[in-house]
């Protein structure tokens, strides 16, 4: 290859090694953009999470949660008692002896299991304050004790120990609606503290399924960066071959450049060598070069 082709290809090779570097540069900024992305998208999931730690300490979650299983089991046990006195109490109906007075009735026994049905139902399915709460429960009492009336038509309330069962049985009954009532109230200040949790959750999975792409666009800026570094690294070989072939390369200039002072040096010695030599004004700026 002639010098002129060798010089039209160097040419070309700069040029592409203007551009290739070019791209390397912005590359490298991408790059630097989505890992740092990435790290931010990590401190704020980290925050997050010492936000639901925050929650859970300053609402003394644990606390409510020993609370509620407490509560629970005292539950269970009214709920049991409950069902022994009932048993006891309906005994107690069948067995008396006493003159049955009337009683007025004012709605049927199956209007009134329809109604404590329809109740049960409110209580269990909607969702109501606490005050609503008691005051359904209290409705629902009321019902089933007229129920219970109209079914049993009970007049003798002076035998003793009717009367204890009976005022056992609300007793129990009272304990076990405010028992309940406290379980409830538990549950909704879990529920509240529950709520603000999951949007942090919420947010956190949000922040991880970004955070997971920009470390994958990470990955892929990083191989095409190491990919134009060997690009740039091949080419840069190519232009100092082709430099080398021309003689162009600094080494080889300095080493062309010693060899004309050295030769230019050895004219000058010769020519004063010579009786009646005359240096001339280009061997005066030989000299000065030296």
């Amino acid at each position: 290859m002639d010098k002129g082709a060798i010089r039209e290809e160097l040419k070309k090779i700069r040029d592409d090694i203007k551009n290739i570097k070019s791209d390397f540069s912005k590359q490298k900024e991408e790059k630097e953009l989505h890992f740092q992305k990435g790290e931010d998208l990590a401190n704020q999931i980290n925050i997050l999470y010492e936000e639901i730690k925050k929650i859970e300490s300053e609402s003394n979650l644990d606390d409510i949660n020993k609370s509620l299983d407490a509560k629970k089991v005292e539950l269970i046990e009214f709920d049991d008692k409950l069902k022994e006195l009932t048993e006891k109490f309906e005994g107690l109906k069948d067995n008396s002896k006493t003159d049955k007075k009337p009683v007025v009735k004012t709605i049927s026994a199956d209007k009134a299991k329809k109604e404590i049905k329809k109740l049960d139902l409110k209580l269990q399915t909607q969702v109501l304050s606490l005050e609503k709460e008691a005051e359904l429960i209290k409705k629902i009492q009321e019902v089933k004790e007229s129920l219970s009336k109209l079914e049993g038509n009970i007049s003798n309330e002076s035998d003793n120990e009717f009367r204890f069962v009976k005022a056992e049985l609300r007793k129990i009954k009272k304990k076990y609606i405010n028992t309940e009532r406290k379980v409830r109230s538990l549950y909704k200040q879990i529920r509240l503290i529950s709520k603000e949790k999951k949007k942090r959750y919420k947010q956190i999975d949000v922040f991880r399924d970004e955070k997971k792409k920009a470390f994958e666009e990470f990955r892929e800026s990083k191989k095409k960066y190491s990919d134009l570094g060997k690009n740039l690294k091949d080419l840069f070989k190519k232009e100092s071959d082709l430099v080398l072939s021309l003689g162009e390369s600094p080494i080889h200039k300095k080493k062309n450049i010693d060899k004309e002072l050295k030769q230019k040096r050895k004219e000058v010695e010769d020519k004063l060598m010579k009786k009646g030599g005359v240096l001339t004004t280009e061997d005066l700026l030989m000299f000065q070069r030296k």
